[in-house]
């Protein structure tokens, strides 16, 4: 997909046009700027009420059908379409919806065989033109990605945007859509990566084929990265990765990425770590079978990482970032752990054991744990951890936890800049009781209940006095259908908001 800028009339341009528009009888101010019949032909469309201007309705009009030549300045454009799409009341305007917007509306000109369209910028209270350049890109990007690398469909199914053209009155506004656009791209092309990776079948996206992704990402990208094979990893005393690798033939990785970006080399890193479980059957605590196909994305923490450090390297940050991603299977087998185990983690702390599904937090002990080498200012997991999130917060937003204000406060401004909205739980000390074992240090599992309070609090033992928060994103990682720029199957969630994370960077010490 080609993203172009050009200056001049946006009712002139020979490709079809997209027109956004909010609720109500009148046209927006943007609305200015378009031609009379345009204008004219929109506004009795909203009187009519066959269309209303409501968040993600759409509407097509054949140019031609409606404005014939001879009449005004329509006769001057070549134009094969007007796609309307609603932007939501006016008052309730945000870089969200116009994101939104952008993606709905490129679906419906794919679907209808247009191949391209031009579209001016929206006004957003409070956003600068060059964000609004930035979340029209990544609409129209993730809007109409789909995954399709497996999948036999017929040519017009595997139709794409070929140009999309921004419209724009100055040569100024240009220069800034411009860099609003480079950075859409940058991150919209790092969230669909992450997305293939999610969906792509775990026999075909095993912990050695991420690692390769990995590599190849980090070699185009210019970032180091590093991959720890389980020889390594047990001369390291990674216990908890192992152990969960333990019922696979699948040989686990150890993930390590690391960018540098100018005038960074004397700051301490912030580190982003991402629990990347190829498949989850459960272990020899096996899930049901239901829905079991699903659990190919339990590394969506992981390819949120990688995906999150390609995108800041492709916008060369002036930040200094380590991504560390434990990747293996979790299955029963022979040679499985088996509940009941101890084992004990990277530093020397010991597990108990209870339940084998619930891995993520094994693995990402091991993380955390050899974090610390870095002496981080700061540091960010994301795993798909427990389905009590989404009892809790449904497929809307984040559990957030942390030992940090400061740090916490950083990554709530992150996901509120990104739209990818958290919500903090508490840690409170007493939580700590439940995840005290017997026969080991700590155990893996609480006594039922506030599992993802639990699990977090499990975390926070491994994180120690790190500043540190934790992402559970069970809920948002996998959507059943199409939500705006979120399409059915693996979100890609998380990237977004790290990437704005390292661009608003402050430090926490």
């Amino acid at each position: 997909m080609k993203f172009e800028v050009v200056t001049g009339p946006l009712t002139a341009r020979r490709e079809s046009i997209l027109l956004g528009v909010t609720e109500g009888k009148t046209l927006p101010a943007w609305a200015d700027g378009w031609a009379a019949p345009v204008r004219k032909g929109v506004e009795g469309l909203l009187k009519s009420g066959r269309f209303h201007g409501k968040l993600n309705e759409t509407f097509l009009l054949p140019v031609d059908s409606h404005w014939p030549a001879g009449r005004g300045a329509a006769s001057n454009s070549r134009s094969q379409w007007i796609i309307l799409v609603g932007a939501g009341k006016k008052e309730e305007l945000t870089l969200d919806r116009v994101r939104q917007a952008a993606a709905t509306a490129s679906r419906r000109a794919l679907s209808a065989g247009i191949d391209g369209f031009a579209r001016g910028l929206v006004q957003v209270p409070g956003a600068k033109p060059e964000e609004v350049a930035q979340v029209v890109t990544e609409g129209t990007i993730l809007g109409t990605y789909r995954y399709l690398e497996l999948k036999e469909v017929p040519p017009e199914e595997r139709r794409s945007l070929k140009t999309v053209t921004l419209v724009v009155k100055t040569a100024q506004e240009a220069a800034v859509a411009r860099a609003g656009i480079r950075r859409g791209q940058a991150i919209a092309e790092a969230v669909c990566w992450a997305r293939d990776m999610i969906n792509r079948p775990s026999n075909r996206l095993t912990p050695t084929a991420m690692a390769q992704e990995a590599k190849a990402a980090a070699k185009k990208f210019r970032f180091r990265c590093r991959v720890l094979g389980p020889d390594q990893m047990r001369r390291l005393g990674m216990n908890a990765v192992l152990a969960v690798a333990q019922g696979s033939k699948e040989p686990s990785r150890f993930i390590i990425l690391e960018y540098r970006g100018a005038g960074t080399r004397q700051k301490r890193p912030l580190v982003w770590l991402g629990k990347g479980i190829t498949f989850d059957s459960g272990g020899i605590s096996i899930k049901p079978a239901d829905k079991m196909e699903q659990m190919k994305y339990d590394m969506s923490g992981g390819a949120a990482v990688l995906g999150a450090l390609r995108a800041i390297a492709a916008l060369k940050l002036p930040v200094h970032v380590v991504g560390l991603v434990p990747a293996t299977e979790n299955l029963p087998g022979g040679s499985a752990q088996k509940p009941g185990d101890v084992i004990r983690a990277f530093g020397g702390r010991t597990i108990e054991v209870i339940n084998t599904d619930a891995e993520g937090r094994l693995v990402l002990a091991d993380a955390l744990a050899y974090a610390q080498r870095y002496k981080p200012e700061g540091m960010v997991d994301l795993a798909t951890l427990t389905g009590a999130c989404v009892v809790a917060l449904g497929q809307h937003a984040m559990g957030l936890m942390g030992n940090n204000p400061k740090l916490i406060d950083e990554v709530k401004a992150a996901a509120t800049r990104s739209q990818e909205r958290a919500w903090e739980l508490p840690l409170w000390p007493e939580y700590a009781e439940s995840i005290r074992s017997d026969v080991a240090d700590v155990k893996n599992v609480g006594d039922g209940k506030a599992g993802t309070i639990t699990a977090g609090y499990f975390l926070k033992e491994f994180a120690k006095e790190t500043p540190w928060v934790h992402l559970d994103i069970a809920g948002v990682a996998w959507s059943d259908s199409d939500r705006g720029y979120l399409r059915k199957g693996a979100t890609g969630a998380g990237v977004r908001l790290l990437v704005e994370l390292a661009t608003h960077w402050k430090g926490v010490r």
